[in-house]
């Protein structure tokens, strides 16, 4: 398991706490007296242990019990932050450091276009009145005596989509958010949240009403221990209440061959990247709209898998996604194939909260896809995919992990098309792909072994 920081655990106790009140109460929501207790049993009486009082962790406490249940996820967007919670990092852009020399020449000082530094006691000092943050300072020194600092969460986001209010606090627009999560994971006050839909999950299973069926990313191998198979989590599953589990490399089965027949079918176009990563693909379309049209048509294999699950049941379903992607929350209100979306963090406290050991549970056969679909969770296995449809068709392939990566990676494919090879870009929005999503539990590489190990093939 991925070492848990103390933020983790917190977000994690909170939970796996609203999934037993859920489990164990026949309402479907908390009274404001069940919020109260829920928050005194998380934040026991006593000193407090990260904030400045116990009162505001015992606020904190209640904004996430409140976003678990669902707060705010019939909004447009999925990725929030929480005020009590942001530290309002003071921080200044540029600061110097005690490399300074107090040089003679001054060229941070003389490079300065609003003449915001001046030297105080034999250093520079930067006015933050009038600094303007353009960094011209910082280049300018020869010792790189000055250095710029940036907020993690400001940092991570590849859309320049956090900004900060008038006291310091995160704001995300979420016209440029692409809900790809990695501000939840960096954040260290555990500010940055996402939505959750575990509630609607813990009512369907003891609603039936109508089957439930759960649709299980590839990147599950591994996620609740070594000795957990795929076939002990489907048993975990079906105890916890699902009627079936079908696994989304099914679809990505469907999405390789649909995907190859597109590049048959526009070879002329020269460029093409995937679908499946819903963070890259709508990256592009707000970053790089002019090559929009390059982005595979094909829906996603957890769209093609509740599709072929919503055939199966005429429609009388619902379906739940379960994988590590936070983007994927957003991606299931482009259709109705998926009813609900959850992480392997909200399944794995559903499951705690259950008392259900996935690796204690007797093992149910899970074999609905090839080892090429498995393989679409981590980075290389796209593209792998698609390759095996086009072996008569010379191709260029570029792999990119990580929004930043995977734009740059785009505009060097379009210049590459300019030639007679046709290109694709392979674009996963977490670096490693799907395994090193927001949702997942385990370290990247162990991960990346055990979807490997899954697949029953390992690329040399």
């Amino acid at each position: 398991m991925n070492p848990a920081s103390e933020i983790t655990i917190l977000r994690r106790n909170v939970l796996t706490k609203v999934a037993q009140w859920l489990l164990n109460h026949e309402g479907n929501q908390l009274t404001e007296q069940a919020i109260k207790e829920l928050v005194v049993e998380i934040i026991p009486a006593g000193p407090a242990r990260y904030r400045c009082c116990i009162f505001k962790e015992r606020a904190i406490a209640e904004d996430r019990i409140r976003i678990a249940m669902g707060a705010g996820s019939d909004e447009d967007y999925l990725v929030t932050v929480i005020p009590e919670a942001c530290n309002g990092c003071s921080l200044n852009k540029f600061i110097v450091t005690d490399a300074c020399q107090n040089c003679v020449a001054h060229p941070c000082r003389n490079s300065c276009p609003k003449k915001a530094i001046s030297v105080v006691q034999t250093r520079a000092y930067i006015d933050n009145n009038s600094c303007v943050e353009c960094g011209i300072c910082a280049k300018s020194c020869p010792y790189h005596a000055i250095v710029e600092i940036s907020r993690p969460c400001e940092r991570s986001c590849a859309m320049g989509a956090i900004t900060f209010d008038e006291d310091r606090r995160a704001v995300i627009n979420g016209e440029s958010c692409v809900s790809c999560g990695l501000c939840v994971t960096v954040c260290p006050f555990g500010a940055i949240t996402d939505t959750s839909k575990m509630k609607q999950v813990i009512v369907a299973l003891k609603d039936k009403g109508q089957p439930t069926v759960a649709v299980v990313a590839p990147a599950v191998a591994g996620q609740f221990g070594p000795k957990a198979t795929l076939d002990h989590i489907k048993s975990a599953l079906l105890q916890l209440g699902f009627d079936d589990v079908i696994e989304a490399a099914k679809g990505a089965d469907v999405v390789a061959l649909w995907e190859a027949e597109e590049i048959k079918e526009h070879l002329d176009q020269k460029l093409m990247t995937n679908s499946c990563c819903p963070a890259h693909a709508k990256a592009i379309k707000i970053k790089m709209p002019e090559l929009a049209d390059k982005v595979s048509t094909a829906l996603s294999p957890m769209r093609v898998t509740g599709q072929l699950i919503k055939d199966r049941y005429n429609n009388n379903v619902t379906t739940v996604f379960i994988g590590p992607c936070i983007a994927k929350k957003a991606e299931i209100r482009m259709g109705n194939e998926i009813d609900y979306a959850i992480t392997f963090e909200e399944l794995a406290a559903i499951l705690s909260a259950a008392e259900i050991v996935p690796a204690d549970c007797e093992p149910v056969e899970m074999s609905d896809a090839s080892p090429f679909g498995r393989l679409f969770a981590r980075t290389g296995g796209v593209c792998g995919a698609v390759a095996r449809h086009l072996t008569d068709v010379p191709m260029e392939v570029i792999r990119a992990q990580g929004l930043r990566e995977c734009l740059t990676a785009l505009k060097s494919g379009a210049k590459q098309a300019a030639g007679d090879q046709f290109v694709f870009v392979e674009g996963m929005g977490c670096e490693g792909g799907c395994v090193g999503g927001p949702g997942s539990l385990i370290r990247l590489n162990v991960a990346t072994r055990a979807v490997e190990k899954y697949a029953g093939k390992i690329d040399k």
